[in-house]
């Protein structure tokens, strides 16, 4: 075993350099073909993280949408998706966003503080 694990960054940008648009329509910068192969790398991985502010304005639901990949991926003995993972400075996530709802699979929140205060 590697004493660090094996990671693996994706992201798409325009060619003028913006991931996103104006507009409240969310911009798709593939094609059929590359959704069907990022779907292909999420199924191959353990878990997938994205930043609070993609989940705050994307409200991804991070699953493996093909179910040929989701069957295979339980035979192997794990979930049919893999752990959702989130880092926030602030912890101003909404609990109803599709990261914690859409899915039964583990999430994990990362806060830059080193513990989140008990309410009284």
């Amino acid at each position: 075993m590697p004493d660090r694990p094996y990671t693996l960054l994706s992201c798409g940008m325009s060619i003028d350099g913006y991931l996103g648009s104006a507009s409240p329509r969310r911009l798709e910068l593939s094609n059929d073909a590359d959704f069907d192969r990022v779907d292909a790398v999420r199924a191959s991985c353990d878990a997938i993280m994205v930043g609070a502010t993609t989940v705050r304005l994307d409200n991804p639901r991070l699953l493996v949408r093909s179910q040929t990949r989701r069957d295979a991926r339980a035979a192997r003995g794990v979930p049919p998706s893999p752990i959702k993972v989130t880092v926030t400075e602030r912890l101003d996530l909404d609990p109803r966003a599709d990261f914690f709802t859409v899915g039964d699979i583990e999430k994990l929140v990362y806060c830059a503080t080193p513990r989140h205060a008990e309410p009284e």
